[in-house]
């Protein structure tokens, strides 16, 4: 995440020399890729905005589509050129959208490789821990969001399936839907994703944007007009230059907005998931706990759906545990490092930043872990509506046939990341508690060094 340059001992400054001429026509390389892509991605921009913007209530006379659910994390895939659910792959948008997301890949990949440079050369020169703890967390933050968005990318044909098959088993009538509380899970679908992405982009465009409004508050008090870049990364060219500044700036720019949206977009699309297939355990146990005695036909539908959500939940677990134990593991430094940054004594504006950080880091690993754990709890409910069915003088079959659906059943659904973790709000819990604990272990070692500085 950006930083001013002044908070740093070491300056980012690279040479005075002038660029070569390699270094100009890849500079001007960025550039145009970086205006075609904000171009491309324009219109894709302003429907988000009409859907953040939009009403948060729904009314429960309009009838929910599938399609609902998944509206704003596809709105962020398509500005990073990733393809809709549905969307035909041979089309000329489809081949501009796969240059976008390549283009913008490659730009991330490129960020993450400057940055990882910047801070070798910068840790040579730092004499304690406040300076290292503020870059570390702008690393994890891009090497995040670079899983991420490959966990995506390389199971983007599984994922088409399970929307697919959620698809076919969604509610498609008014009354289907309003018996099963479909337009209770889609408000709270949209409430929880319009204020995640919001919080988002607010986080990202105050990262990006604060240097050039420090920038224009310095030039009207003093007169001066210091240079300075949203992030700290290394460059071979002096960027100070005028014309270089301002494509670095935007270059910059451009790669924080990327890491942003990439991480957005796949929390918003696993939590959209996770949220059908809860949707599809209530069914199941709506339907086991109505249906009539010795209803074998409807007994049966129940296994069929129950079986087809606990095959697209293991499915899930497949595609993201990976990225999930990143994810858990990641997070947990970046709460402790930016955690110790807003109480390290640093300006007022750096707080603020930090502050904002802090939050959005919490708030994001929270989502996963609420989700988890809603899905846990969804399951968890089908033994229990099975048992208060009306199953009292059945026939015996039908009453065995019960009994194997509520063991069957007792078997919580969960996520987890790699089996290391289950993904819930008790994991949640131990990811603040070592977050904390790394915290106190950071704040030992750095008051300490800090005192015997300020004693020299």
């Amino acid at each position: 995440m950006p930083l001013d340059e002044s908070h740093f001992s070491v300056s980012s400054r690279a040479t005075t020399a002038a660029p070569s001429s390699l270094c100009v026509l890849f500079v001007l390389v960025h550039a145009i890729i970086s205006i075609l892509s904000f171009l491309s991605a324009a219109s894709s921009f302003f429907s988000l905005l009409l859907t953040l913007l939009g009403p948060f209530s729904l009314k429960i006379e309009n009838l929910v589509r599938f399609e609902s659910f998944i509206r704003v994390p596809e709105i962020f895939f398509t500005l990073i050129g990733v393809a809709r659910y549905g969307e035909p792959k041979g089309t000329v948008q489809a081949h501009l959208k796969r240059v976008l997301f390549w283009s913008s890949y490659a730009n991330t990949f490129f960020c993450l490789i400057i940055e990882h440079i910047y801070f070798v050369k910068a840790a040579g020169n730092f004499t304690n821990f406040l300076q290292l703890t503020a870059l570390a967390p702008c690393m994890g933050f891009t090497a995040l969001s670079f899983v991420k968005i490959m966990t995506i990318k390389l199971h983007e044909a599984k994922l088409v399936d399970i929307l697919r098959r959620l698809e076919e088993m969604f509610p498609k009538t008014a009354a289907l839907q309003t018996r099963y509380g479909v337009f209770q899970y889609n408000r709270e679908s949209q409430v929880v994703m319009k204020s995640f992405s919001v919080l988002y982009m607010i986080l990202i465009w105050i990262f990006n944007l604060l240097p050039l409004v420090s920038m224009v508050v310095g030039y009207y008090t003093d007169g001066s007009w210091q240079k300075q870049l949203p992030y700290f990364m290394w460059y071979w060219y002096d960027w100070h230059q005028s014309g270089y500044f301002e494509l670095t700036f935007l270059h910059q720019n451009w790669g924080g907005f990327d890491s942003a949206v990439f991480n957005l977009s796949t929390d918003l699309m696993f939590c959209a998931i996770i949220l059908l297939l809860c949707l599809q355990f209530d069914i199941v146990a709506y339907r086991l706990k109505h249906a009539l005695p010795d209803d074998h036909e409807e007994l049966n539908g129940c296994v069929r759906i129950h079986q087809s959500v606990i095959e697209l939940s293991n499915e899930l677990e497949s595609i993201f545990s990976p990225s999930l134990l990143v994810n858990f593991l990641g997070s947990s430094v970046i709460i402790c490092l930016v955690g110790f940054q807003a109480t390290a004594g640093i300006s007022a504006a750096d707080l603020f930043k930090f502050v904002l950080f802090l939050v959005s880091s919490l708030v994001q690993v929270f989502l996963l872990c609420y989700y988890g754990n809603k899905l846990i709890v969804a399951s968890d409910q089908i033994p229990y509506s099975a048992f208060e069915g009306h199953w009292i003088g059945a026939s015996q079959s039908y009453q065995r046939s019960l009994l194997f659906v509520m063991m069957r059943s007792t078997k919580l659904q969960k996520l987890t990341a790699l089996k290391f973790s289950i993904v819930s709000l008790a994991s949640y819990s131990k990811i603040l508690s070592s977050s904390f604990s790394y915290f106190t272990l950071l704040k030992a070692m750095y008051e300490p060094n800090e005192k015997n500085i300020k004693d020299m």
